[in-house]
């Protein structure tokens, strides 16, 4: 967006995504603006990195070092959109991203926007692109709680009779985000009660990350002004399923050449592909921590269509990497993501492990589950503890996506949501207690 027309804003939302995908700024009114976008608004340097209860990291020696003091956020004029679900006939509202920086002007690495953009980097020196785009996976509840489903507690995998119940809402939904520049495609309940899913045609570069990241925002605003409860918390009742974030993907060069496809192989996949794929799965144990953020997150595997174990395939929906192609191209699925990821870590991680299969030119097992053969893939992390060791211990993933941000992220989840339920929880709670104590948690904030 030009800046003449951001100015033309009555107010401007400029944030950053914290680490874990939540929008951190401010509201900038409109006698402002001219003067934000040229010289920034200054913010606390640490904004992106409290608990996800707002606790206070205070075991990060960089922010109390320097007394908690302040960076800077620039706002990227490109990323600047009308946003329809806070807009009225009387105010335009608008929104930009921004970036993170310190005083001296220097980005914040521990950004993750600003971790995704190092990612995409490497592709372009290779003289390559990503073209991806994410599927968001929600839950709706009448209310504050997760005891009232939308929907009155159906379950229907894309019965239009169902979605019809409030179909006006949700019509007036996907009308905002669309009014809001974000790429929505198709719609569809989902298979358990109150989930849908909310699909994403497909983008380059930064722009599927943060379309997700603002999508995923507007999701929720929308619904609290309507009186429902929007939630991307992987599991926010139980005995109900929980919610996917995948992120479909494929690599291409910059004068239009899908690298994933070869129309000589009998699968349609290139050995770039296969090279690519190699590294997700060696990567996988280290990755979940990543893609499945929370404690909460580890109660999806295993369960419905989700992943049960860390291997390829051609359309199989029980593997973690589900390969798509046709005549005219190939992409690939990632389904390990759950739905209270960072769609920005997730891209970056998802790029570092694709690339070091790539640069190494690992050897790609055999589609399928092979349980019975040394090509079978890792097994998936038990819990969010487990997947932290193996991001730690995963020296590779851990130099690209950044040292800095790999620590800085087990600290907050170690320190804060473990020992949180390490606290809290007792060893006789039924599963339905337990998920209801992790609703409380998390749901306010995903």
């Amino acid at each position: 967006m030009e800046k003449k027309e951001i100015v033309d804003f009555d107010y401007l939302q400029c944030s950053i995504p914290d680490i874990h995908g939540s929008p951190r700024g401010r509201m900038v009114p409109k006698h402002l603006i001219p003067q934000v976008l040229k010289n920034g608004f200054g913010i606390y340097q640490g904004i992106g990195n409290f608990g996800m209860n707002m606790e206070i990291h205070m075991q990060l020696e960089e922010y109390t070092s320097s007394h908690f003091s302040n960076g800077l956020v620039m706002p990227i004029p490109a990323t600047a959109r009308a946003m329809q679900w806070s807009s009225t006939a009387q105010r335009k509202t608008g929104h930009a991203i921004g970036s993170l920086l310190y005083r001296d002007g220097q980005l914040d690495p521990v950004c993750s926007r600003h971790t995704a953009q190092r990612q995409l980097a490497r592709l372009e020196k290779m003289n390559l692109k990503i073209k991806a785009a994410y599927e968001l996976e929600f839950m709706m509840f009448e209310g504050e709680d997760a005891s009232r489903p939308l929907g009155g507690g159906k379950k229907q995998f894309c019965n239009m009779e169902l979605l019809d119940e409030h179909v006006d809402f949700f019509m007036d939904l996907l009308d905002s985000l669309r009014r809001s520049g974000l790429p929505v495609e198709f719609f569809n309940n989902e298979a358990d009660e109150g989930q849908y899913e909310i699909t994403m045609e497909p983008r380059d570069g930064l722009e599927p990350a943060d379309a997700a990241f603002l999508a995923r925002y507007g999701i929720r605003a929308f619904s609290r002004r309507r009186g429902y409860s929007a939630t991307f918390m992987t599991r926010p009742a139980y005995p109900q399923g929980a919610n996917g974030f995948h992120l479909n993907h494929s690599l291409w060069t910059r004068d239009g050449k899908d690298v994933f496809f070869d129309a000589a192989d009998p699968l349609k996949l290139s050995l770039f592909a296969r090279q690519w794929i190699a590294g997700l799965l060696l990567h996988t144990p280290a990755l979940c921590a990543l893609y499945c953020p929370t404690v909460n997150c580890y109660q999806r595997f295993n369960s419905g269509m989700a992943p049960r174990a860390a291997y390829w395939a051609v359309e199989d929906r029980v593997g973690a990497f589900r390969v798509k192609t046709s005549d005219s191209g190939a992409y690939l699925e990632n389904r390990l993501p759950s739905s209270a990821c960072n769609p920005y870590l997730v891209l970056a991680a998802t790029v570092a492990a694709g690339l070091d299969g790539v640069e190494r030119q690992l050897e790609c097992p055999q589609p399928g589950p092979l349980a019975d053969s040394k090509q079978a893939g890792p097994l998936l992390p038990k819990s969010l503890a487990e997947a932290l060791e193996y991001l730690q211990k995963d020296t590779v993933l851990r130099e690209a996506v950044g040292t800095k941000v790999v620590d800085y992220f087990t600290v907050l989840k170690r320190d804060f949501e473990i020992k949180h339920f390490e606290d809290n929880a007792t060893a006789d709670m039924s599963k339905a207690e337990r998920v209801e104590l992790e609703r409380k948690y998390y749901m306010p904030y995903l």
